[in-house]
């Protein structure tokens, strides 16, 4: 059981004053490496981008089969749920590229991905993908995947954080030229109903799911970071 090892009120300090973003107004891609990354990290994003009608389109890195270990057949239902709330997002099922690689094993096969989204990815999108440091294996390759098909296509690319949250402190942050995005209140609702659709991480019979409720807490806050690369 991870346990953040900075306080939210101290994160929020930390945060406070970043300079507000505007992203680019184009094709939008979404890396998210396990179904829920893209819903804790990006969903206030999606839901205004697509409230606006921006091309938005989501690349579903893995199923989660892995998330809890030992047990089996948790892909088919992790789908059902991230298919659910990109709906809430305004999303399409049409929208969702499923790669379909192993959870928790991205580092084996960081190269067919990078080959994925060299397929996907055009000149002038905008791809958002996990910071390169975010403290899972899984996020790191995808950022780093992110950054060859970004740089081939010439793509724009932008960063998001989420195990930062809870593995890292603002120290670790430190030079880095991170921006806000501010949520409107239906941004904010969106993305908290859209996390609710993700059960089998909120909740599990041992007691301890994948997400209790104190990894929750940057999902109340009314914006969202950044890292324009």
């Amino acid at each position: 059981m991870v346990t953040s090892i900075i306080s939210e009120p101290d994160w929020l300090q930390a945060l406070g004053g970043l300079p507000f973003w505007h992203p680019p107004n184009t094709r939008t891609l979404i890396l998210s490496p396990h179904p829920d990354d893209e819903t804790l990290s990006v969903g206030g994003l999606i839901h205004s981008l697509t409230h606006a009608g921006t091309d938005v389109s989501v690349v579903a890195v893995t199923d989660g089969e892995s998330a809890y270990e030992g047990e089996s057949g948790l892909g088919p239902v992790r789908v059902a749920e991230q298919e659910a709330a990109l709906a809430v997002l305004g999303v399409p099922q049409h929208k969702v590229y499923r790669l379909r690689l192993p959870d928790s094993g991205l580092h084996q096969v960081q190269s067919e991905l990078e080959n994925s989204l060299s397929s996907i990815v055009r000149p002038g999108m905008h791809v958002i993908a996990p910071w390169t440091g975010d403290f899972h294996p899984d996020h790191e390759v995808c950022g780093r995947a992110a950054q060859v098909a970004a740089q081939a296509a010439g793509a724009h690319l932008t960063f998001y954080f989420f195990w930062t949250w809870h593995r890292g402190t603002p120290s670790t942050l430190d030079g880095l030229s991170l921006v806000s995005f501010p949520l409107s209140d239906d941004d904010l609702a969106a993305k908290q109903d859209a996390l609710r659709c993700h059960d089998s991480q909120l909740y599990h019979p041992s007691g301890h799911p994948i997400l209790p409720a104190d990894l929750l807490d940057p999902m109340q806050r009314n914006f969202e970071v950044y890292l324009p690369s």
